[in-house]
């Protein structure tokens, strides 16, 4: 980052770190953090899209099985005429018997055919129905859980980023307080030989100085 110094760490001022690059360095994390947050909250709308786009496929799979139902009252109905004309052909026997019969065969045969064909093509509407329902389905399920794996990655990922950065900070500043503990104890032993050097040397001027004064006291 531009707030680094060459070596990798942060510069230094007078009483410790930049306090202007330390607060640019935390500004840059936050906005990476937000970035993550933001493309978390995209990815919970695309999500919420699917489930939306999977209400509408459920809502054409209920459409379907009303048709299912209309189709079984039409069978019931087929039925029904059926059984009339059951009842026509016995009122009619005696004047038409091989005319009925023949009715009856017809009827019978349409009946069955007509029968056959809508449980046909209700199971073919129930089955394709579920196969485009349940593809739908795993396609939505997949879509959601794929999502929600790089929503919760990109957390992580941010997360390992930040703790990295504070843990740098962390070690950079243990290392600089070590540094300055080094550097006052230095100092100490320096001021502690100047100080000694200091009496020595006091010491020397006044032995020098009672030496030159005891010769001229010497003959009273």
């Amino acid at each position: 980052m531009d707030d680094l110094a060459p070596d990798g760490k942060l510069p230094t001022a007078f009483h410790g770190y930049s306090r202007e690059a330390v607060d640019s360095l935390l500004g840059k994390i936050e906005d990476s953090y937000r970035a993550v947050i933001a493309e978390r909250d995209e990815l919970r709308g695309n999500l919420a899209d699917t489930n939306r786009r999977l209400d509408g496929v459920t809502a054409e799979l209920d459409d379907r099985k009303h048709k299912e139902r209309a189709i079984a009252d039409a069978v019931i109905e087929a039925e029904r005429l059926k059984a009339d004309g059951e009842k026509q052909a016995g009122a009619i026997k005696g004047e038409a018997a091989g005319e009925a019969a023949e009715t009856r065969r017809r009827a019978n045969q349409e009946a069955q055919e007509l029968k056959a064909a809508a449980v046909r093509d209700a199971e073919e509407i129930r089955r394709t129905a579920e196969l485009e329902a349940e593809a739908m389905k795993r396609d939505a399920e997949a879509a959601r859980d794929r999502a929600a794996t790089e929503s919760d990655e990109l957390l992580r990922g941010a997360q390992s980023r930040a703790d990295r950065l504070i843990g740098e900070m962390r070690q950079s500043l243990e290392q600089r307080q070590h540094q300055a503990e080094e550097l006052l104890d230095d100092v100490g032993v320096r001021l502690g030989s100047l100080v000694r050097d200091l009496f020595d040397q006091i010491g020397s001027a006044s032995h020098e100085q009672d030496a030159a004064v005891e010769p001229e006291q010497g003959p009273g």
